[in-house]
Formats: structure tokens, sequence, C-alpha cells
């Protein structure tokens, strides 16, 4: 009877699904305005493909479904992210120095 040692986490995905983390952005502008750019591509995307579909061309209904709840979502983020950095900013302003 052998016993197994225990695979690391990940071990088993493959490289091609693997998440890739983007290096890091030289100052929170940069960080902040890239993200901009990426959720308004998306946004843009979803109206793109949702126009298509509307417009009687050869779209599947199933890929207009996923762009257009990518792009919920990805929004739903930004705003998420603008809520907290207006609540530390309402939070650095209500310090007494």
């Amino acid at each position: 009877m052998s016993i197994q040692a225990i695979a690391p986490v990940g071990a088993d995905i493959a490289p091609s699904t693997a998440i890739s983390i983007p290096a890091p952005a030289s100052n929170f502008l940069d960080a902040v305005s890239t993200q901009l750019q990426s959720v308004d591509a998306g946004l843009r995307a979803a109206e793109t493909q949702l126009a298509s579909l509307a417009a009687g061309q050869d779209v599947s209904v199933h890929d207009v479904m996923i762009v257009m709840e990518e792009a919920r979502t990805n929004m739903m983020l930004l705003v998420e992210v603008r809520n907290r950095v207006v609540e530390a900013y309402q939070e650095l302003t209500r310090m007494q120095l």
C-alpha cells in the first residue's frame, strides 16, 4: 500500500486556463484609467453584440448574454470600487488633526 503525497493547490490547472495577473501599474491613476478603459471596451462590445442580435444577424443569444453579463459584472465592480474610494475619502475628511 503506497501513500501519495498531497499535490500543491493549482497543480492540476492547465497553463492555458490559469489566471494571469497583470503587472502592477506605476500609480493609482494609471490603474484606474486602465480599468475604466477595460470596462468601457466591455460595454461597447456588449452594445455591439446586442445591436447585431437586434438587426437579425447570425449571433448566438448565448454569446450575447455572456458578453452582457460580463459587462454588467465589470460595471458593478467599478461602481463598488468608486463607492469604497468615496467612503475612504469621506473618512479622511472626518479625521481631526
